[in-house]
């Protein structure tokens, strides 16, 4: 089976620093992957790098068995690829519902927005029960509920 997402030998550089060297990476279609390291690891440089934000040195990333490593973010972003802000830079004023709503808003994805919302739910229960919720909320249940388990 081909992979969904493949990254090849990928260096990037800003300026004369590199950020990543010879990376590589395979992501089976239906699987779901994390990237985990310390600060400075090149984590955010890889994602940024797989949205065309970066542009590698050298290496190649391919989506569904095609090059995309020269293409234009929008390009990228139009195929479906795209990030996710972490932390406190989701938008603040909406609910969890309406921050995942976001990426419902391109035309390509209104169609199957319901659905998609219903599989993340599903995914992650704890995202339906606080769906009218702020995302301040959340982070704040969330973090009573840490301080809690480690008392």
């Amino acid at each position: 089976m081909s992979a969904f997402l493949r990254v090849e030998k990928l260096d990037l550089y800003y300026g004369d620093a590199q950020a990543l060297a010879r990376v590589s990476l395979e992501v089976p279609k239906g699987e779901i992957v994390a990237i985990v390291g310390a600060n400075g690891a090149g984590k955010s440089s890889l994602i940024r790098a797989i949205a065309g934000i970066e542009k590698p040195r050298c290496g190649k990333i391919q989506f569904e068995n095609k090059d995309i490593s020269g293409l234009e973010p929008h390009q990228i972003c139009n195929l479906g690829i795209g990030q996710v802000a972490e932390g406190r830079q989701v938008f603040p004023s909406l609910s969890v519902e309406e921050n995942l709503e976001m990426g419902g808003l391109l035309r390509r994805a209104r169609a199957a927005a319901k659905r998609k919302m219903g599989e993340v739910y599903a995914m992650f229960p704890q995202l339906a029960e606080r769906r009218t919720s702020s995302p301040a909320r959340c982070r704040a249940a969330s973090s009573r509920c840490s301080r809690s388990a480690a008392a």
